[in-house]
């Protein structure tokens, strides 16, 4: 059982480690996209943004599945997979890659699009990926926050503690919870040029 955590954990850490914006500019010779954006993020939102719609769609599907299909695998391909706390490093191995990849000198992106990915392989265990969901779509409609940083910030703040207080198997627990802590430390640890904060409710639009 050890031996399957740290093998997935080692093959989730290395595909989250592949930069699909970047590997889309290797392929099709194009532009940079990090290079107009003020994060300099290489995620799905500056691909859509700067690299057009191919490139966003690109990023976005590859982001998603090299978090869901390590996680996939181990729970489908392993014997009692969720039954140990070992698989919590299994659920955020990928997220970590994005995050911190080791093909790129260790500075990835912010690691959203991969999180949901590696909540996605855990269901029918439902409950993380929607809290996150309605985190989001919560704080971009209803209580508006901008910009984009400080509503990632704010969504998994209050999503770190919210799973605490989920009815979970304690490894998916665990594990959302390292990605959620992940997360955080590479949002307060960012240099990234910040527009000031503010928050709309929508009966104020």
């Amino acid at each position: 059982m050890l031996t399957d955590v740290l093998l997935y954990t080692l093959i989730g850490y290395l595909s989250g480690s592949v930069l699909y914006s970047l590997l889309y500019r290797k392929l099709f010779h194009t532009d940079d996209i990090r290079i107009n954006s003020r994060d300099h993020n290489p995620g799905a939102a500056n691909a859509f943004k700067n690299g057009g719609m191919a490139c966003g769609l690109f990023t976005l599907a590859g982001d998603f599945l090299k978090a869901f299909l390590p996680v996939y695998l181990y729970i489908h391909f392993t014997a009692h997979s969720l039954w140990s706390i070992g698989a919590a490093f299994v659920i955020a191995a990928p997220v970590i890659g994005h995050i911190y990849p080791v093909f790129y000198d260790f500075k990835g992106g912010k690691g959203i699009t991969a999180t949901f990915g590696s909540l996605a392989a855990l269901l029918p265990i439902w409950q993380p990926l929607a809290l996150l969901a309605i985190l989001f779509v919560f704080f971009s409609t209803v209580l508006r926050i901008t910009p984009n940083y400080y509503r990632t910030l704010v969504t998994y703040a209050i999503f770190l503690p919210c799973i605490m207080t989920l009815q979970i198997n304690i490894a998916v627990g665990t594990g959302a919870m390292l990605i959620a802590g992940v997360v955080l430390f590479r949002l307060l640890t960012s240099k990234e040029t910040k527009d000031e904060f503010s928050m709309e409710p929508i009966w104020k639009r």
